[in-house]
């Protein structure tokens, strides 16, 4: 039988594929979703916030710095930097301090970047 995981220092959260979640989520510590969200995310504090080349996420997200390989579809409020890479698809508005999209990235985006992005709703 294996050790059962310390909740006390877990930190992290991986969704894994073929997991669907949906209403108000909010995630402390580095977070990876290779499964589906739906609603509204929070990931709290300057931690990475990974969507997998299978992880899918409708709704509005709001974090710090966001990798994103998989699909998004909706809102996205970061205090940090937004990555899209090669098999990103990313349809909503967009609103970070930094944005990076690499080649081959399928994006339809209204958006913005400036140094401090300001909301009160903000992780």
């Amino acid at each position: 039988m294996s050790d059962p995981i310390d909740t006390f220092i877990q930190d992290f959260t991986y969704i894994g594929e073929g997991t669907s979640i949906q209403g108000s989520l909010t995630f402390k510590g580095d977070t990876k979703v290779a499964g589906k969200l739906k609603g509204e995310v929070r990931v709290h504090g300057e931690v990475a916030f990974s969507v997998e080349p299978t992880g899918k996420i409708e709704g509005t997200i709001y974090c710090h710095n966001l990798f994103i390989y998989g699909e998004i579809n909706g809102d996205i409020h970061s205090q940090g930097t937004v990555t899209l890479f090669p098999s990103a698809k990313l349809d909503g508005q967009l609103e970070a301090a930094n944005l990076v999209i690499h080649p081959g990235s399928i994006v339809n985006i209204d958006g913005k970047t400036e140094s401090h992005v300001s909301d009160d709703q903000h992780a």
